[in-house]
């Protein structure tokens, strides 16, 4: 039984679907959801890189705002899943998206990662690259991914 079920989001639909599936299988077997959001922050925005804001707003760090948003974000989602009872959690890392979901789920005793596909082919596969199918294929815990139906 998977109890531990790990949602790698992104704020995508396929990753809204993903989760509607890992809720109803937490449902069923008593298990509890984990969202996680990875954000890669692009190297020449430091820690201390200023988000510029409107005029009467206090200026903002763009990692604190990235943070900031992502954490509500996933509240949000947290809030609608756990309607059915489902017990969820939600945590924000920084750094490469397939790191870091394979090593959070090495630290957390995860039983299976449940995540979004795009489904993008040719060149905008190439181009774009699947985190999805690098998870599958770098992840120690078994890998279900859901393509959206479109």
């Amino acid at each position: 039984m998977w109890k531990t079920i790990l949602v790698p989001h992104d704020f995508s639909a396929s990753a809204n679907h993903a989760a509607a599936l890992a809720r109803d299988e937490a449902k069923s077997h008593g298990g509890e959801i984990v969202l996680l959001h990875v954000i890669d922050l692009p190297q020449h925005f430091g820690p201390d890189t200023t988000l510029i804001v409107a005029k009467g707003e206090t200026p903002i760090g763009m990692r604190h705002y990235a943070e900031f948003s992502a954490t509500d974000h996933l509240h949000d989602l947290a809030e609608r899943l756990s309607i059915d009872g489902v017990e969820v959690s939600v945590f924000v890392r920084f750094g490469a998206p397939v790191d870091e979901i394979n090593k959070f789920a090495g630290e957390h005793d995860v039983d299976v990662i449940v995540m979004g596909t795009h489904g993008r082919t040719g060149v905008r596969h190439l181009l774009a690259g699947s985190v999805a199918e690098r998870v599958v294929r770098t992840s120690k815990v078994p890998v279900m991914t859901i393509r959206h139906p479109e």
